[in-house]
């Protein structure tokens, strides 16, 4: 089901990198993926759009299974 997109950015442990592409292939590829190096050794930068259920749950899976944590970037301000 089509949903207005949000945008996030996910804070990861590189460690769990490996778990995040396992729940993305699992959920059957929702959403693209971006991944940057951020600042802080050790960590991963993902930056994903939802914009349906599947990529929805896949990132709360993540989420619960990881700990990463969600930054919701989505630019609300009027244009």
């Amino acid at each position: 089901m089509e949903r207005p997109p949000r945008k996030y950015i996910v804070q990861i442990d590189t460690f769990y990198l490996a778990d995040m592409l396992f729940y993305w292939s699992y959920y059957n590829q929702p959403c693209s993926l971006l991944m940057q190096k951020p600042n802080t050794e050790g960590l991963t930068a993902v930056k994903l759009v939802v914009s349906n259920d599947e990529a929805a749950n896949f990132l709360l899976r993540v989420k619960e299974k990881t700990g990463c944590k969600l930054y919701d970037v989505t630019d609300n301000a009027p244009k």
